[in-house]
């Protein structure tokens, strides 16, 4: 996995063109896979394919 894979929630809402708020729902409900790192979350290319395809 390369370092470009790996997205902040920031990042996450700008390209779904929501807020951060609604992106740690989507992570907290588990339609969104996520890891956290310390505090924060950081979601996966794959993660966001999965999400984007719906599985």
């Amino acid at each position: 996995m390369g370092i470009n894979e790996v997205f902040t929630i920031s990042e996450i809402a700008a390209f779904l063109k929501t807020s951060q708020h609604q992106v740690r729902a989507m992570i907290r409900a588990g339609e969104l896979e996520a890891l956290k790192v310390g505090r924060e979350y950081r979601v996966t290319l794959a993660a966001l394919d999965a999400f984007l395809e719906g599985e």
